[in-house]
């Protein structure tokens, strides 16, 4: 399998056997494009997910070459794919739209134990009516961790509507462009200094 080569700092990954034109990932692209910022899809190898996700994060690893100065923007089990990496391999800012952190059938305490401890900058866009990611459950494992916030899309389900499409790509949009803004003005001070 050819890996591909992305070009840009910034990743998209779409969800479970999805590419990178599902809709909300075309918003985000396209709001990021509006602050003159490049995103670029890679699409995750479409098998069964492996144990631990750890095949996936491997190639994800080998797909960016290990960069830890890449921001990761993930849809659903692209999320969980993305937090997996943040976590093993480090990023500068991680985006989670739909975080699927139970299946129809049970609870991942994996995805669980990562959300509590994320220590990159991130982001997570949920539906106040995600059955794969109950809020009032995503608020207590994101309460106690300084890194996360969350943004809630109302009346909003795991598909993210036309409407939670737009609101989730202009969430995305304004905390990636703060959390590079943030990164530069660092380097800067740190050279002045």
């Amino acid at each position: 399998m050819t890996l591909p080569k992305p070009a840009a700092k910034i990743v998209v990954l779409p969800g479970y056997h999805g590419t990178v034109q599902q809709p909300v990932l075309q918003h985000v692209i396209a709001a990021l494009g509006e602050v003159g910022l490049v995103a670029r899809g890679l699409e995750l190898p479409r098998a069964r997910p492996s144990e631990g996700l750890l095949e996936e994060v491997a190639w994800l690893r080998r797909a960016l070459r290990g960069k830890k100065d890449v921001v990761l923007v993930g849809r659903s089990f692209g999320g969980r794919v993305a937090l997996r990496y943040a976590d093993s391999v480090g990023a500068r800012a991680l985006v989670l739209l739909g975080f699927p952190f139970r299946s129809a059938t049970r609870s991942r305490p994996d995805d669980e134990r990562l959300l509590q401890t994320v220590s990159v900058p991130t982001l997570v866009v949920q539906g106040d009516r995600d059955e794969k990611g109950p809020l009032e459950e995503l608020q207590t494992l994101l309460g106690g961790n300084p890194h996360a916030q969350l943004q809630v899309l109302e009346r909003t389900g795991h598909g993210f509507g036309a409407r939670a499409q737009r609101q989730a790509a202009v969430l995305c949009s304004q905390f990636v462009s703060a959390q590079l803004s943030a990164r530069r003005a660092l380097r800067v001070s740190a050279r002045r200094g």
